[in-house]
This record gives structure tokens, C-alpha cells and sequence, in this order.
């Protein structure tokens, strides 16, 4: 495999472990919303939710690094010209 396929995979992996957590938490958060009667408030992420934000948030830090990195790759790897 070349750099420039690694760095591609690198950045597909990093956006995909950006986006699929971030959903999950919107959704999740979303749910809660609906279910509390639609008045947000401090009591929707005082269950299993703040689990799921924080191991998003997690999974996003890192996905954003390796999606950066993948970036930072790809532009070292492009021949001039």
C-alpha cells in the first residue's frame, strides 16, 4: 500500500469515528428530549446518556487526530508539480 492510500484510509477512519459517535449522542440526546416532554434541562443527561457523551467525546478527540494526521500525510506524500 502506497502513502497516499494509507493517508486516504487514515482520513476515512478518522471521519467516520467522528461522525458515527456524534450521531449516536444527538440521537440519544434527542430521545431524551422527546421523552422528558421536550424541556431541556439539567435531568437529561443524568442517566446512561452522559456515558454515551463521554465515550463519544473520546472516540471523536481521537477520530479528529487521526483524521488530521491521514490530512497531514496525504500533503507530505503529493509529489510537486
Amino acid at each position: 500500500m502506497n502513502v497516499q492510500e494509507g493517508a486516504r484510509r487514515m482520513k476515512h477512519a478518522g471521519q467516520w469515528l467522528v461522525l458515527i459517535p456524534s450521531t449516536i449522542v444527538i440521537l440519544s440526546w434527542a430521545a431524551a428530549m422527546a421523552a422528558s416532554g421536550l424541556h431541556p434541562g439539567f435531568g437529561i443527561f443524568l442517566g446512561p446518556e452522559i456515558i454515551f457523551a463521554v465515550f463519544a467525546l473520546y472516540l471523536g478527540i481521537g477520530g479528529g487526530v487521526l483524521w488530521l494526521a491521514g490530512w497531514i500525510v496525504e500533503g507530505f506524500a503529493k509529489h510537486p508539480g
